[in-house]
């Protein structure tokens, strides 16, 4: 197969280093990132734009996984398990879930901060071009999963942010009312008994959307605190966010494994109260501590 020999002539650059640096660069269109970076823009920039790239992150992640149970494509190291480098991936290859994230986050940051920044733009083209090609040089996908992930990732993060500028000011209702026939569809995925790993990701998604718009809702109506902070309170805003998010996200993960393993219902109800905590939580803490 001509793309696995795409996949071999790379990795006869491999040597130890390269495959442990290639392992933390493919993090940059994992979902922490992702997390990451909305949680940024939403405590200190602007929070509509936070909302626009949960918005279209999450309807990207339900894209792609509805893609995967389509075409069921197996990854390189099934076919050629010499290709595997480090921890490989479960589910299907195309398309690499890696690159459309990058995509949708790329395209979202350029359209809104690339054009006054000298630097950003360089930076999301260089996320573009290094996480696809660590896709293929870790042998979990291949040049056409990358390259149609990246493709997908783009046109949803123009069209679907078009959609989301469509809703003015009433995004937070439009949000909730694509949330719950969302959850419906995927709860109901879970009846035909598919295997945890090709639907967790599915899951995931839909609570962290479903977590991020009720939050998203709550502060709009009820919280409402605005305030960009400067000096020292960025720092302080800072390390209070990312105790309640990581007290949330670690000590569910803890929990709910003691309570259940490999559990799609948990895992939606760990990401959205995630969602929740750093939004309408996050943000009443910050107000009541006015940082």
């Amino acid at each position: 197969m001509f793309e696995l020999e795409i996949i071999k002539w790379i990795q006869q650059m491999r040597f130890s280093f390269l495959d442990q640096l290639m392992e933390l660069l493919t993090q940059l269109g994992d979902q922490l990132v992702f997390i990451a970076v909305a949680l940024v823009i939403y405590w200190f920039f602007n929070k509509r734009i936070a909302f626009k790239l949960v918005f279209v992150f999450i309807s990207s992640a339900v894209v792609n996984e509805l893609l995967k149970g389509v075409f069921l494509r197996p990854r390189p190291f099934i076919e050629d398990p010499s290709v595997g480098v480090g921890e490989l991936t479960h589910g299907y290859a195309f398309p690499s879930g890696h690159a459309q994230n990058t995509g949708v986050i790329s395209t979202i940051l350029y359209k809104n901060y690339g054009k006054s920044s000298k630097w950003l733009k360089w930076v999301l083209l260089a996320a573009l071009i290094i996480v696809p090609f660590t896709r293929l040089y870790l042998g979990q996908h291949y040049l056409t999963d990358v390259l149609a992930g990246l493709a997908i990732g783009i046109l949803l993060a123009l069209s679907v942010a078009k959609v989301v500028d469509m809703m003015g000011d009433k995004e937070h209702f439009y949000g909730l009312l694509v949330t719950v026939p969302l959850i419906v569809i995927v709860m109901s995925i879970s009846m035909f008994n598919q295997p945890y790993e090709e639907i967790k990701n599915l899951f995931v998604a839909t609570g962290g959307l479903s977590g991020f718009m009720i939050g998203y809702v709550i502060d709009k109506l009820y919280i409402s605190y605005d305030a960009h902070p400067k000096g020292l309170k960025v720092l302080y805003r800072t390390l209070v966010g990312l105790v309640i998010v990581g007290a949330f996200y670690l000590g569910l993960s803890v929990l709910f494994d003691l309570i259940a393993e490999n559990n799609v219902y948990l895992d939606f109800l760990r990401y959205a109260l995630i969602g929740l905590s750093g939004t309408a939580l996050s943000m009443y803490v910050f107000k009541l501590l006015k940082v």
